[in-house]
């Protein structure tokens, strides 16, 4: 970055900044007339200096331009004017005073619209260059920043150097020339007004600026503190599980509340400072009139200065305060906003950057070339080595383990060969170039490395995985249409790339696929790999449909509905499934699903709402359900209440059984307090019965098991749904979705739309059995890839906290494995997989690389059987390097085919249980 504001908006704005200063320059005459029509109007037009001797007419307009003396003197007559009468001579003057202002009001428009373009413009420029920087940090210097602090840099901080940039060259000149042109026109009018109010702005510009210093160093106070207060709170609500785990949120409220008590103090501070500047400043533009009036009537008294020049002169005054004090607060901006941005440059200064990609390294080629490491030594952060005295060659292919223990030589070698670690001693080189000082766009293309962070982005999984190949938009087959020229012009000037966000950005060739029809089937094969193919489909399968968005595989959804039954009776499943039966209580389902036979739609109605509306109560009170109904809740509430009384607030039990959320134990509490020992729920206020209600609502009673459904009960319920399906006014109708088996029901997942019912509650093994035969249907109908791809579209949550553990490093790791990468790294990114299940995952990486380079981090050496090369570290130093005949180290290069596939190492590993069965 520049670190000179003045001298970064010149670069970037030079052209802009020119054109407005030549308008404010041909502005002056029009200025300067304005302030001298005045004057004409009070002196020859209304004391009638121009009818002087009697005459009844005077001459406007008479336009004669004189030539100075070195040009040969002389004239230029230009107009003979018009005679007029006293009235139309003070009307044209007045005129020609509304014509110049309103000039004048128009270029001030016009200049001022330009300032707010150009602001936006190179704000726009200004957060894009920060953002871009901080992508070029090395991994180390960007594992530093805190998230909070850069947004809040990004963000909010340059917004008022934005603001400053329209007016860094067009304020001082726009404002400068006009309080110049107003103080020589009163010189001219009285050379002692002139002295004397040129006097006093002297002493206003120079006596302001040195009270503000202490209000600039108190702003940059506040600024940092602003900063870190950002930081920190970006930090707690990171760790905010944690604390409150540990019962020590008084003590980050008490920090924060230290925080903004020091900001408080600051602020107090600078508003004191700035309103007394504001009254010093105000009463030193005030001295000037008092001045005028007193010294200027003086001398009109005495004849030296007419009625017509004081005027003038008051007039031109009048304009000359206001852009004083826009000067000074422009110079008090000036400092405030180059301390802002000297702040915001200081954030990258002194660190390196990863280098931008050169026109040249578009033809590099370093695929498989042999990887030399010489000399190497990675410092840590304690002063020593992680690494130390490292040499050797990796031939590629090739599949290598590092071994040792976390932390030391086999770690940081490893993030060295991912370009985690850059600040090495030594080099790193591969196909003849240095490794890490590679741009990130040509290394990226050809490494990945897995760790054991696995950051995810709040999208769906397909978004996750593929995002490894977004490299570059593909070539669009359309022109551009006037308002995208215009968008993209407008990119240009800022300085912002002119590629659409929107449009497609995958390489689908360095995913080995056609186009994007086989996108979806990579990212399964590559979640195969980590065993996360099964979850995809069960995501697929646990998700619902809109009918009218996706009308084809609805309607091939609808048909398999009637194979998956026909399937389900051959195999004796049919009792495993309870179906969707009008005339019929269906056990497995909740009161509220029966009472209504369908589900809530739109903005996911609450069963507490449901229980509150008018019409429901009405219906319950005739079908004599109200008090039932209220009898289970109140069951519940006691039994939930004592089964999690000791418990705290957010415990995750909670969420996984019990029916009252931990927030509305408190209200439950009170209502049961409230009922005493008399138990009658009808003397609750009306909300609080419908608390009640809404809780029985939600019943299921094979999944509750609290032995709370009679028969007669279920018969008045299914008598109730009767009723309501009869007087359901229209205003409820559209917000419930019936139960209908000639139709797909977008409230229900996929799974109970094919087998039109509820799975059954305590049956062992229900769901898997039901699940696989489902499954087997779905691949018979050819309609398996169509749940996949409904599974990539599950949402994977903020910083993928919607996913399990081994779920999220899946993911991560899938993004590394689809771009088919020559050499991956993979350290340590297996620890969220159990034993068997990583000991499965390193199988299929072995087999998915094959005839690539592997690079895998291990603990003990034992789990690097099969491997070609094996490297010991003890410490930071080698302990040994033991390399294994492979015929994969001269094998060339194939990616899209490994030597052995993922089924046949599954079908391995299950004769293999079956032997130790038997």
């Amino acid at each position: 970055m520049e670190p000179r504001l003045f001298r970064y908006i010149w670069t970037h704005s030079r052209r802009d900044q020119l054109i407005v200063l030549a308008l404010i320059v041909l502005s002056l005459p029009f200025y300067w007339a304005s302030l001298d029509i005045p004057k004409q109007i009070v002196n020859d037009a209304i004391q009638g200096r121009a009818f002087k001797g009697g005459k009844e007419t005077a001459t406007l307009f008479n336009i004669n331009l004189q030539l100075p003396e070195f040009l040969g003197g002389g004239g230029v007559h230009i107009s003979d004017g018009w005679a007029m009468t006293p009235i139309a001579y003070l009307m044209s003057l007045s005129t020609l005073f509304l014509f110049f202002v309103l000039i004048n009001g128009a270029i001030k428009y016009f200049i001022n619209v330009q300032k707010g373009i150009l602001a936006e413009r190179m704000l726009r420029r200004l957060r894009f260059d920060l953002f871009s920087l901080l992508l070029r940090l090395r991994p180390e210097d960007i594992r530093s920043v805190k998230p909070a602090e850069a947004a809040s840099i990004i963000k909010d901080e340059v917004e008022p150097i934005g603001g400053f940039i329209g007016d860094a060259f067009i304020q001082p000149a726009f404002l400068g020339t006009q309080a110049v042109t107003a103080l020589l026109f009163i010189l001219l009018q009285n050379i002692w007004l002139g002295l004397l109010t040129g006097g006093i702005l002297a002493v206003q510009v120079v006596i302001v600026p040195a009270l503000r210093r202490e209000q600039l160093r108190l702003g940059r106070a506040r600024q940092l503190q602003s900063r870190l207060l950002a930081g920190r709170i970006g930090e707690i609500v990171d760790t905010a599980p944690s604390a409150q785990i540990h019962g020590v949120t008084d003590y980050h409220r008490a920090e924060i509340g230290g925080r903004l008590a020091t900001l408080f103090g600051i602020r107090f501070d600078l508003y004191k400072r700035k309103f007394a500047v504001k009254y010093i400043n105000n009463l030193l533009a005030q001295l000037t009139p008092f001045f005028f009036y007193a010294v200027g009537g003086y001398f009109a008294i005495k004849g030296t200065l007419d009625i017509g020049q004081l005027v003038a002169v008051i007039a031109a005054y009048r304009d000359l305060p206001p852009p004083i004090k826009e000067l000074i607060d422009w110079d008090q901006m000036r400092n405030d906003v180059a301390i802002k941005y000297e702040q915001v440059v200081a954030q990258y200064t002194g660190k390196k950057l990863l280098p931008l990609r050169r026109l040249e390294d578009a033809a590099l080629e370093v695929a498989l070339s042999p990887i030399e490491i010489n000399d190497l030594n990675i410092p840590d952060s304690r002063g020593g080595y992680a690494l130390e005295n490292f040499s050797c060659v990796i031939q590629q292919p090739a599949q290598l383990a590092f071994v040792g223990q976390p932390g030391g030589g086999r770690d940081a070698l490893a993030r060295a060969l991912g370009r985690q670690i850059t600040d090495i001693e030594g080099t790193i080189r591969i196909g003849g170039r240095d490794l890490l000082t590679m741009p990130a766009e040509i290394s990226g293309a050809f490494l990945s490395y897995c760790g054991h962070e696995h950051y995810l982005f709040p999208a769906s999984i397909r978004d996750n995985v593929s995002l490894s190949l977004k490299r570059r938009p593909l070539a669009r087959s359309d022109a551009p249409d006037i308002a995208e020229r215009l968008r993209l012009s407008e990119a240009a000037r800022s300085g912002n790339p002119l590629d659409l966000f929107e449009t497609d950005w995958i390489d689908y060739a360095a995913a080995g696929l056609d186009g994007p029809a086989e996108l979806d089937r990579a990212i399964v094969e590559a979640l195969r790999v980590v065993k996360l193919d099964d979850d995809i489909y069960r995501f697929g399968l646990l998700r619902q449909l809109d009918a009218a968005r996706r009308p084809e595989l609805a309607a091939q959804l609808l048909e398999a509905r009637q194979v998956v039954a026909a399937r389900m009776a051959e195999a004796g499943l049919t009792s495993l499934v309870e179906p969707f039966d009008p005339a019929r209580y269906n056990l497995n389902s909740s009161i509220s699903d029966n009472l209504l036979f369908g589900e809530l739609l739109g903005a996911k109605v609450s069963t507490d709402e449901l229980a509150g509306s008018g019409f429901l109560r009405m219906l319950l009170d005739a079908e004599a359900l109200t008090l039932p109904l209220m009898s289970i809740g109140v069951k519940i509430a006691e039994t939930t209440i004592e089964i999690f009384a000791d418990l705290p607030p957010n415990h995750p039990l909670f969420d996984r059984f019990s029916f009252i959320r931990s927030s509305d134990m408190a209200d439950y509490r009170d209502i049961i307090a409230r009922l005493g020992d008399s138990g009658k729920a009808v003397k609750l206020p009306k909300h609080s019965q419908s608390r009640l209600i809404a809780l029985a609502l939600g019943y299921v009673e094979p999944r509750h098991r609290l032995s709370l459904m009679s028969e007669a009960l279920r018969e008045r319920v299914l008598r109730a749904r009767k009723s309501l399906r009869r007087f359901l006014p229209s205003r409820l109708a559209d917000r419930i979705e019936f139960y209908d088996p000639a139709k797909l029901l977008k409230s229900v997942t996929i799974r109970d739309n094919l087998i039109f019912g509820r799975v059954q509650f305590g049956k062992a093994n229900a769901e898997k059995k039901i699940d696989e035969l489902i499954r087997a249907t779905m691949a018979e109908l050819g309609l398996e890839s169509a749940l996949y791809s409904l599974g990539l579209d599950t949402d994977v949550g903020v910083s993928g906290r919607a996913m399990l553990s081994h779920q999220r490093a899946g993911v991560s790791i899938a993004r590394s494995l689809i771009k088919r990468p020559t050499l991956c790294v993979v350290d340590g990114a297996l620890g969220a997989f159990g034993a068997n299940d990583a000991r499965l995952v390193i199988e299929r990486l072995r087999a998915h690389f094959s005839g690539r380079t592997l690079v895998m981090t291990m603990a003990e050496a034992a789990e690097a059987a099969g491997f070609d090369r094996v490297i010991t570290f003890a410490g930071s130093r080698m302990l040994s390097d033991e390399t294994l005949e492979a015929a994969a180290a001269t094998a060339e290069f194939a990616p899209p085919a490994p030597s052995v596939s993922l089924a046949e190492i599954d079908d391995s590993r299950s004769v293999a249980a079956q032997g130790l069965a038997g």
